[in-house]
């Protein structure tokens, strides 16, 4: 590729450059550079499906200085605010005037309580697919915040935990993975994740679970929807591939970890966001928790040697999945704990009661005759 046309593809956005450590070497994306080499070789015979939707929506807002729940930054609540606050005031408009509890919904409907037990130790978010079903069963009048805080306080019980607890999710979901020197740092930590992942303006699950309220479903059913789009590698599964990564960066270190990655021309997880051309604005207060938790395994040097091999080799910055798979990482938790899923249901509940105020029906796909 000659100099002119890669100075003209970064002007035009299509290639990302950022400036090496010597202050006067310019770094190219080479996954850029690879996707406009095969646009080249190889124009395609039809434009690629998309299906572009526009909501008005007051939820959340987002742009390059960061995140909005209701007009609060995002950063802010995840330092100073509970989980449960934060869920409220997606739900409601209004920051609560004391700390939010909700206590765990008795599983008094024998038939639900043997739905739930039959599901406890599955997959977690199968299981919270199917808990959003045995719900729908008994309690389908449920309003979504009500449908939303009975999943999210008897989900702690799916993945193992004890029934009756009135503790804040974030220290029940600590009970199930702490030690006795490290649950108040991680309970910390976990409350500050599902702050900051609790929405995201109109991300793919967020739609299904709009659609389905469009179409005047129940609160359960449409959260099933939100979380069957969320067991994507591309969306709520991206953390656990991260964990993956640091893993091989802990055995063969990160430098010979991000190389192989990058010469099998695979992308690396947790590094870039369609909308964040810098930083990630929920990655830092994330890094900070992750940052005070107990580390006798040495865990956080290998999260920032990836950040420093990636750093270099990429012009994609990290993003909040690099944090919530160093928290798993670092904290020792399973690699597929459910921490989206759980933070994301607050925003779904929110979604679903504005999606309720518009026109049903209103999203069609358009299908085209195959050639």
């Amino acid at each position: 590729m000659q100099k002119a046309t890669l100075y003209a593809y970064v002007s035009r956005g299509l290639v990302g450059r950022r400036i090496a450590a010597d202050g006067r070497t310019s770094l190219y994306d080479v996954s850029d550079l690879e996707t406009l080499a095969g646009r080249s070789r190889r124009a395609p015979a039809e434009p690629p499906p998309s299906i572009d939707v526009q909501i008005v929506s007051a939820v959340s807002t987002l742009d390059e200085d960061g995140v909005r729940y209701r007009g609060h930054d995002v950063a802010e609540l995840a330092r100073t605010r509970p989980f449960e606050d934060v869920a409220e005031l997606l739900w409601s408009g209004e920051l609560p005037s004391q700390t939010t509890r909700w206590p765990e919904p008795p599983l008094a409907d024998r038939r639900l309580s043997r739905r739930v037990s039959a599901i406890v130790g599955a997959v977690p978010l199968a299981a919270m697919a199917g808990l959003a079903s045995a719900l729908s069963v008994h309690h389908e009048d449920d309003a979504a915040p009500i449908a939303a805080r009975r999943m999210l306080s008897l989900t702690p019980v799916l993945l193992g935990g004890a029934e009756g607890s009135r503790k804040p999710i974030a220290a029940r979901l600590a009970d199930l993975w702490a030690n006795t020197e490290q649950h108040d740092e991680l309970t910390s930590a976990i409350s500050r994740s599902l702050v900051l992942l609790a929405d995201h303006e109109l991300a793919v699950s967020t739609l299904a679970v709009r659609v389905a309220a469009s179409a005047r479903t129940g609160p359960y059913p449409a959260f099933a929807a939100g979380l069957a789009v969320l067991q994507g590698a591309l969306h709520g599964d991206a953390a656990s591939l991260v964990h993956e990564l640091l893993l091989e960066c802990e055995e063969y270190g990160a430098a010979a970890a991000v190389d192989r990655r990058l010469r099998a021309r695979e992308r690396l997880p947790g590094f870039g966001h369609r909308i964040y051309r810098g930083e990630d604005p929920r990655l830092r207060p994330l890094l900070e928790a992750v940052s005070l938790l107990p580390d006798p395994k040495g865990r956080r040097d290998i999260v920032d040697d990836l950040l420093i091999e990636a750093g270099i080799r990429l012009t994609r910055q990290a993003n909040v999945d690099l944090g919530l798979g160093a928290l798993c990482y670092v904290g020792e938790l399973p690699a597929d704990a459910p921490l989206f899923a759980v933070a994301r249901l607050a925003g779904f509940a929110a979604h679903f009661d504005e999606e309720l105020g518009e026109r049903p029906l209103r999203y069609r796909g358009m299908a085209r005759a195959a050639g």
